[in-house]
């Protein structure tokens, strides 16, 4: 008898266990009925989306303009965008890949911890920022680093 008491008991316990990590899953999940934002951007815009520059000293009062600058840009594919980083005389362009929300995507820029770094995000369905990829200088070499993931996945259920 003790036996089955003790069975059940951590039966119990294991079962409650496994709803409390569903409940912290399903609070961070969006569902998504269907597809209606379009894959292609049909007149992607010439102006920045975000921009991002700071100033860098050259020891003679900034006589050469050089600045840390980040600029991202659409492209024609609407969840893509181009970005444009210039440290001193160093240029160079990355591809962004923000996900499908099934939302339009509103890309940001902010400063992060040291002024010659700024963090990539774009906003989720809620309008909360999301950080996704870190610009920054470090040893006079510009880095380019994606800091966190996000996944989207389609479901369907067939209809009866």
């Amino acid at each position: 008898m003790r036996v089955f008491l003790f069975l059940s008991a951590l039966l119990l316990l294991i079962s409650c266990q496994n709803q409390t990590k569903d409940a912290a899953v399903k609070s961070d999940t969006v569902v998504v009925k269907q597809d209606t934002i379009s894959e292609i951007r049909i007149s992607p815009s010439s102006k920045p989306a975000a921009t991002y520059s700071v100033p860098v000293d050259d020891g003679m009062g900034n006589m050469n303009n050089w600045k840390f600058a980040v600029n991202i840009y659409e492209t024609s594919k609407t969840f893509e965008y181009k970005v444009n980083i210039q440290y001193k005389e160093i240029r160079s362009s990355e591809i962004v890949q923000i996900p499908n929300f099934n939302i339009l995507p509103v890309v940001a820029i902010q400063p992060g911890k040291n002024p010659m770094s700024c963090i990539i995000g774009f906003n989720d369905a809620k309008g909360t920022f999301k950080d996704y990829v870190q610009v920054s200088v470090s040893n006079d070499q510009l880095k380019f680093k994606k800091i966190n993931n996000y996944k989207v996945r389609k479901y369907s259920t067939p209809v009866n």
